[in-house]
Order: C-alpha cells, then structure tokens, then sequence
C-alpha cells in the first residue's frame, strides 16, 4: 500500500519564492487557522509548529508550490 505525504512549507520557503518576510508569516498563520478551524486539525493550535502542508498555501492563496 503507497501513502501519498503532503509536501510540507515553512516561512523561509515562501520567502524563497519571492514573497516578503511579513506575507509569509501571515500565510502560515492563516494556514493554520484553515487547519484548525475548518479541518479540525488541533495539532496546528501550537504557536511552536510553523511548517504547513503545501496543500493548503496552495488551496488558500491559489498557487502551485513545487519543492
């Protein structure tokens, strides 16, 4: 049996891809506010866990991450 894993993007990623310091930091926050509230991943509800998966910046912000 093959599990497909979610490809996971932290702040210093999204920088990479050209977006400011303060916009990524607002990405992932709203990511995990999707994860939280609307997936019910509690997980996320920690200020220490700053890596989301791509699915969700992609869903979110309608963009294609490839890492």
């Amino acid at each position: 049996m093959e599990k497909d894993f979610d490809t996971m993007v932290n702040r210093s990623d999204l920088i990479n891809l050209g977006f400011k310091a303060n916009q990524a930091t607002q990405m992932i926050k709203e990511a995990k506010k999707f994860l939280i509230n609307i997936e019910g991943v509690e997980l996320y509800n920690n200020r220490q866990i700053n890596m989301v998966p791509s699915r969700v910046i992609e869903e979110l912000f309608h963009l294609k991450i490839n890492k």
